[in-house]
């Protein structure tokens, strides 16, 4: 059980997370975050390969439109068809297998066979170069903010565009003040990217690391609850149970006559209580020890849990005193039933070390009056009990109401 003053720690980022890639230093606690975030991921990595499949063919036409049917229009259109197909299969393989959006590597991939087809329009379409090298800045941004992928993966990407992109510009004009320009402002996203991005992936595993530790304590809360809760369970059952015969005590006996009494009355049926002590037990205990003393009482509970109805109710009420309540039931009804029991008991020797030791017992029988509580039924009940001690034991008396007792057995 934890210490009433332990807390959870929460750990500092900098002792989890690697500073350059922004990820969990520890394996599994990074494999472990990435599941948890794999339908947000697979989400947003699926719908941004479906538009940009869809800009690839739509730009077509513009091609077409710029460039007529040349040998320059229909390799950019090969190029634009193949890689939309590309970019499909992936949202397909995705859908298969969903944890291949965990990793990056398929989508940065793509990434890398993207990039040249920009790279190609600086020298099929100049006209159109300020377009092409925005849509270049652009995919920098995505890779790193629209995209969630891992910054480790998007940033060698992303430098690559830049690089490829520089170099288309550099080969296909010479004006100085757009080729350092193109350099610029294809390099401003991606660095800006990473930074955002960086700071982001930190964000987001200090947030899943605070939702663990909310968790962990939230399920040793609980788990705290429900001990105290079978805690007290235990001690109530203690608090009505007879610890060594099992059965319920004068307490839970107690209990259970004031539900049964108020019903008798509601219904006018009878309810009767019967009070059962073992005879000359104190011979067991001189002979065979407390110890011995002690099985043959465990043996007698045993037998109340197997004997009486489910509606009845044997209790354990002194050291060698039981009592059975027996509700809808008479007098004679319930001398009966107990008649049949000390007659079993009287049958059935308990094993006490390798000596077979029969005990009998006596029982005093009495139905409840309007208006008689436990305490005075018990003691009509004993009353009868006493008679049938006097009467040479191993038998049932009866209880009238009138008070005067007879004897059965």
């Amino acid at each position: 059980m934890p210490s009433a003053h332990s807390e959870t720690r929460v750990v500092p980022l900098p002792e989890r997370v690697s500073p350059l890639s922004g990820e969990f230093v520890d394996a599994a606690l990074e494999q472990a975050f990435r599941e948890s975030t794999l339908a947000r991921v697979l989400s947003q990595q699926r719908t941004g390969l479906v538009l940009w499949a869809a800009l690839m063919i739509v730009f077509v036409v513009p091609d077409y439109l710029a460039l007529g049917a040349v040998p320059s229009f229909w390799v950019l259109a090969v190029y634009r068809g193949v890689f939309a197909l590309l970019l499909l299969a992936t949202v397909e393989a995705f859908r298969r297998k969903p944890a291949l959006a965990l990793h990056g590597h398929l989508l940065m991939g793509l990434a890398l066979l993207g990039y040249p087809f920009f790279f190609l329009l600086y020298g099929l379409r100049p006209e159109i170069r300020s377009f092409n090298t925005g849509a270049i800045m652009v995919i920098q941004l995505m890779l790193f903010l629209f995209v969630p992928v891992r910054v480790t993966l998007a940033a060698p990407v992303a430098l690559f565009g830049a690089v490829g992109a520089t170099l288309g510009v550099w080969l296909t004009t010479t004006e100085v003040f757009v080729k350092v320009g193109t350099a610029f402002l294809v390099a401003l996203p991606a660095v800006l990217g990473y930074a955002a991005a960086l700071r982001q992936q930190k964000t987001e595993r200090q947030e899943y690391l605070l939702r663990r530790q909310l968790q962990d304590a939230n399920r040793e809360l609980q788990d705290e609850v429900a001990r105290r809760v079978a805690l007290q369970d235990e001690l109530e059952r203690h608090a009505s149970t007879d610890l060594l015969t099992g059965l319920p005590n004068r307490r839970a006996l107690a209990e259970r006559f004031a539900t049964e009494s108020a019903r008798a009355q509601r219904r006018s049926e009878p309810l009767s209580l019967a009070m059962l002590d073992l005879d000359h037990f104190k011979r067991v205990n001189d002979t065979h020890g407390h110890a011995g003393g002690d099985a043959v009482l465990n043996a007698v509970g045993e037998m109340c849990l197997r004997s009486f109805r489910g509606v009845d109710m044997a209790a354990r009420v002194g050291g060698e005193e039981f009592a059975v309540m027996l509700p809808d039931a008479n007098v004679q009804q319930a001398g009966a039933v107990m008649q049949r029991f000390i007659d079993q008991l009287a049958a059935t020797p308990t094993t006490v070390g390798n000596q077979a030791v029969r005990v009998t017992a006596t029982a005093g029988v009495a139905q409840q009056q309007p208006g008689e509580d436990l305490n005075v039924l018990m003691a009509r009940a004993d009353a009868a009990l006493y008679i049938g001690k006097q009467a040479g034991r191993n038998r049932v008396v009866l209880a009238p109401p009138a008070g005067s007792a007879s004897a059965s057995g």
